[in-house]
């Protein structure tokens, strides 16, 4: 087999993927979890105290029975939840609390009408709910005379026809009770004491709260086993869940760092499977729901667990997801229209094909085709949240895919294969001018005894591309215990030889 050689050297411009080592965290903040989750951050709320949500009740019925607003401030230490139990009441009551506005404009009474009323247009018409709005970021900065004024003149004159609770969140109790002092002497008594004081979640929910930040915040399951769980904190030694998060935040973040130094250079590993299958088929029950192609510890032992290679890794379960995580490990499908066109178009002869009258465009049609794959986008760094590609493989590509497989994968043809992928990346990151080094087919890496078939080194990293050259539909539900211990072996390879396993 003649291959088609389209030299060496890479493009120096373009964006590198992140390892998932860089991307990984626990954020201590509501504000930092809520700009990373968007609306998913619902669903780490725990109910306020009942005597919070007692509180907001009778504000919310004096507030519709009066006809004006009310000035509330909240107080609480750092880290209490003030912001998101502010930020939440349409959670808490959503029969009574339209969503939340942040304010952080200056405290003039037509500013905070102008806010108002363009915050409404995002809710439905004639709504009748209360409008909380969270005055952000003046924690002990009170009120002038002349803010506290027109925040009294837009609170009674209810000028928007809109009813407002507006919430002073403040960090220190003394400030918390001379703005409260100042607003009831110029308004009147609420229809609570003020300040409000934050009690915050239970401190025995903080624990389960901090597993599922560590879940929603990556899509990954099972990070605490990486080495910084929070089954090892004591909440009661914490005097806030911002502070018992920030702990663990810290040490978490200390966890990666070290297990990013361990490595000579971060290394990347994508399994790509090779055969008729159009489709990843099983692969979408051994990879994470919330990041495409990443792989799933427990599933991946579950569907094998009586397998030698299952029972192996089902010992050593912190082990393998240490080493996903580290190695950044996918699972991916190649179906037989990008498979079949790098090896028809980056080889010169290829007898069989011309049998069934599968035509040799050149390179561009084979890089065409590849990049149009998953396995080509994640090569070309492009983000990819599902399986793109539809339909069936056309006929041609199909009839080649199937007599090429009919020839045989065994005696070393393989590995002639992955010499043709390896031009075929070549070609690929020099179109979409990705920045790489060089890519190697079958060679051992230069800083290990691990021999990839393929390895795209860059700037700062090296993906390794294993490939596993299937006959027939192998990615059917028939396939899936195979397809599990096929890709634990081989992290079991990549862990030995990086001596993160010994035997």
């Amino acid at each position: 087999m003649t291959i088609f050689n389209v030299g060496t050297g890479g493009f120096q411009r373009g964006l590198k993927v992140e390892h998932i080592l860089t991307e990984l965290s626990l954020p201590d903040r509501y504000e930092t979890l809520s700009k990373k989750l968007g609306t998913d951050v619902a669903n780490l709320l725990v109910p306020p105290h009942s005597d919070n949500i007692s509180a907001i009740k009778a504000l919310a019925k004096d507030v519709t029975t009066r006809g004006e607003g009310v000035l509330v401030p909240v107080y609480g230490r750092t880290g209490v939840g003030k912001t998101t139990f502010v930020e939440n009441l349409d959670q808490w009551l959503a029969s009574s609390f339209a969503p939340t506005l942040n304010y952080s404009g200056n405290l003039i009474y037509e500013f905070l009408k102008e806010a108002v009323e363009k915050h409404s247009e995002t809710l439905p018409r004639n709504s009748k709910k209360i409008l909380p709005i969270n005055i952000d970021h003046r924690e002990n900065n009170p009120p002038s005379d002349g803010e506290l004024s027109a925040i009294k003149r837009f609170l009674r004159t209810n000028s928007s026809e809109v009813p407002v609770i507006l919430f002073w969140p403040e960090t220190s109790e003394s400030i918390a009770r001379e703005v409260s002092e100042r607003y009831v002497s110029i308004s009147g008594e609420a229809a609570i004491d003020l300040p409000l004081t934050c009690k915050g979640p239970a401190t025995e929910t903080w624990r389960d709260i901090a597993k599922h930040t560590l879940l929603l915040a990556n899509g990954i399951e099972n990070l605490d086993s990486l080495g910084v769980s929070p089954d090892d904190y004591n909440s009661e030694e914490f005097t806030t869940l911002g502070a018992y998060l920030r702990k663990i935040s810290q040490d978490f973040n200390a966890n990666i760092l070290r297990l990013q130094s361990e490595m000579e250079q971060p290394v990347s590993v994508i399994v790509a499977f090779v055969s008729e299958s159009s489709t990843p088929g099983v692969l979408s029950q051994l990879t994470s729901a919330g990041r495409y192609g990443f792989l799933e510890a427990n599933a991946l032992i579950s569907v094998t667990s009586q397998s030698v290679i299952g029972k192996w890794w089902a010992s050593r379960r912190g082990l393998l997801t240490r080493t996903i995580v580290q190695l950044n490990a996918h699972a991916l499908s190649l179906p037989p229209t990008a498979a079949a066109s790098c090896v028809r178009n980056f080889t010169d002869e290829m007898p069989m094909f011309d049998d069934v009258g599968y035509r040799r465009y050149g390179p561009a049609r084979g890089v065409r085709d590849l990049e149009r794959s998953d396995l080509g986008k994640m090569l070309s760094d492009e983000s990819i949240s599902r399986f793109e590609a539809r339909g069936t493989p056309a006929d041609d590509a199909g009839a080649a895919f199937n007599l090429l497989s009919q020839s045989g994968f065994n005696l070393g043809k393989d590995k002639k294969l992955n010499v043709v992928m390896k031009n075929a990346i070549e070609a690929l990151l020099k179109k979409k001018e990705r920045h790489f080094v060089k890519v190697t087919a079958e060679k051992k890496l230069d800083f290990c005894n691990l021999i990839p078939d393929n390895a795209v080194y860059r700037a700062d990293d090296v993906l390794c591309v294993e490939y596993t050259w299937r006959t027939g539909d192998f990615l059917a539900s028939k396939n899936r215990s195979t397809s599990a211990q096929y890709i634990l072996t081989k992290l079991q390879g990549y862990a030995r030889e990086l001596g993160w396993a010994n035997d």
